[in-house]
C-alpha cells in the first residue's frame, strides 16, 4: 500500500469520526456546557495520547541526544513548541465555536456550515506564501451563497447566533490544518496531535471555569457521551488527521474530509431525527459542490 493511499484512508476514517462526532457533541450539550465538554474531552485525549506519544519520540529517536546534535534537538523542541501553540490555538477556537453553534443548530447542519473550512484553505496557505487560484476564490463565493441559501432566511437577521458561531468555526479549522502541514513531519505527527490537545485542554478549562463555573454533575452525567468524543472524534480522529496530512498535500486532505459533513447529516437524521428542510438542503448541495469543484486540479 503506497503512502498516499495510507494518507488517505487515514482521512477517511478522520472523516467518518468527525461525522459521527456531531452526534456525541449534541448529546453533550444537553447535559454540560458547551466549553466544559470541549475541555474535559480534550484533556481526556490529551491523557490518553501521551503514553503513545512518548513511545513515538523515543522510537523515532525524535529528540534523541544520541543521533541529533544539540541543534537539531532545540530546532524540534522549538517546532513542537510552536506547534502546540500555533495549532492549539486554532483547533481550540474551531471547537469551542462550533460546539457553541450546536446550542442552535442541527449536526447536518453544522457539518456543513463546518465544511466550508475546505474551500477557505487557501486562503490561509496565502500566508505561507502560496497562490490563490481563481477558482478557489469563484468557489469560496459559490461556498458561501450556499450558507446564504441555508442560514439567511430573510436576510441577515435570519440566521441563528449558531450558524454565525459554526462560521467562525470554519475558519479556524482551515487555519489549523493550514498550520499542521505547516510544522508536521513524518516523526512528529502524534507529537503534535497531542500537545494540541493538551493546549485545548488547559486553556479551555480555564476559560470554561470562568465562563460557566464547576460543572462536575454534569461531567459526571456525560461520562458515556466523554468515552465516545475522546476515543473518536477527538483521539483518533485529529490524530488520524495529522497522520493522513503526512503523506497528502493540504488540498486533499481537505477533500476527502468533506465527507464529514454527509455523514453527519445521515447520522443526525438516522440517531437523532433531525430533518434538513427543502432550502437547507439546497444550500448544503451547493456548499458541498463548491467544496469538491474547489479541490479538483
Amino acid at each position: 500500500m503506497s503512502n498516499r493511499t495510507k494518507g488517505s484512508l487515514a482521512l477517511l476514517l478522520t472523516a467518518a469520526m468527525w461525522g459521527s462526532g456531531f452526534i456525541s457533541q449534541k448529546l453533550g450539550n444537553e447535559v454540560m456546557p458547551p466549553m466544559t465538554f470541549n475541555a474535559v474531552r480534550q484533556l481526556l485525549a490529551a491523557m490518553l495520547l501521551t503514553p503513545f506519544m512518548i513511545r513515538s519520540l523515543k522510537k523515532s529517536g525524535y529528540l534523541s541526544r544520541a543521533v541529533n546534535s544539540a541543534s537539531q534537538i532545540e530546532h524540534r523542541k522549538k517546532k513542537l513548541l510552536m506547534a502546540c501553540l500555533v495549532c492549539g490555538l486554532f483547533l481550540l477556537i474551531g471547537t469551542e465555536a462550533q460546539q457553541i453553534g450546536l446550542l442552535t443548530v442541527s449536526a447536518g447542519k453544522s457539518g456543513f456550515i463546518s465544511a466550508l473550512y475546505i474551500v477557505m484553505v487557501p486562503f490561509f496557505s496565502v500566508l505561507l506564501g502560496e497562490k490563490v487560484r481563481k477558482k478557489s476564490v469563484v468557489c469560496v463565493i459559490a461556498a458561501m451563497a450556499g450558507f446564504a441559501v441555508m442560514s439567511l432566511h430573510g436576510g441577515l437577521s435570519g440566521a441563528t447566533p449558531g450558524d454565525w458561531w459554526t462560521l467562525v468555526s470554519a475558519a479556524a479549522f482551515a487555519a489549523q490544518i493550514v498550520m499542521v502541514n505547516e510544522y508536521v513531519d513524518k516523526d512528529n505527527a502524534l507529537a503534535i496531535s497531542c500537545l494540541q490537545f493538551w493546549f485545548c485542554g488547559i486553556v479551555g478549562m480555564v476559560i470554561a471555569l470562568i465562563m460557566e463555573g464547576w460543572q462536575l454533575p454534569g461531567v459526571f452525567a456525560g461520562i458515556p457521551i466523554l468515552i465516545y468524543q475522546t476515543l473518536g472524534p477527538t483521539a483518533t480522529g485529529y490524530t488520524m488527521q495529522t497522520i493522513g496530512q503526512k503523506y497528502t498535500d493540504s488540498s486533499t486532505a481537505a477533500l476527502i474530509m468533506s465527507l464529514e459533513a454527509v455523514l453527519a447529516a445521515v447520522f443526525g437524521a438516522v440517531f437523532l431525527g433531525e430533518m434538513m428542510s427543502a432550502r437547507e438542503m439546497a444550500g448544503a448541495a451547493i456548499i458541498l459542490a463548491a467544496t469538491v469543484i474547489g479541490q479538483r486540479e
